[in-house]
């Protein structure tokens, strides 16, 4: 269950959403219970980000595969959304030393919440996300450094 404020014209609401189906979900609004329709689009916000120079690597490192559902890489620095999918939350912020299969966000994709875990040791260099973007297949999400 998910609980939102959404102001429209300068008018708050308070919603939540008890229950989400493929086309249809079920939403209180201000205490009063519907039935809505459901489009699903998936749009990848960009913004500009400063990231810091990586040294490039001498030797490959080897990908390790902590979860059923880790990021995918490219490159070795970047991680990248596994499927299309809204991401609930950002684990880690710039700075951060994480170590390999550290969860760094959580997102939704086909209905089940799923951690994206580092695949190697680093630093985190930049997120290209934040909390509630829908993002694609393949959409980068944090840049790990060394």
């Amino acid at each position: 269950m998910r609980e939102y404020v959404i102001t429209i014209k300068d008018r708050p609401y308070h919603v939540v959403i008890k229950k989400m189906q493929t086309d249809t979900a079920v939403v209180e609004v201000n205490g009063s219970e519907y039935v809505v329709g459901v489009e699903r689009t998936f749009k990848r916000h960009v913004q500009p980000l400063e990231v810091k120079p990586v040294r490039k690597q001498t030797q490959p490192e080897q990908t390790v595969s902590p979860s059923p559902l880790p990021g995918k890489t490219v490159a070795g620095n970047e991680v990248v959304a596994p499927l299309p999918g809204l991401i609930l939350s950002v684990q880690v912020k710039e700075g951060d030393r994480v170590s390999a299969g550290q969860t760094l966000l959580k997102m939704e994709a086909m209905k089940m919440e799923n951690e994206i875990k580092a695949h190697r040791s680093g630093t985190v260099a930049g997120i290209l996300v934040k909390e509630g973007d829908s993002v694609l297949e393949n959409a980068p999400l944090v840049m790990l450094g060394e």
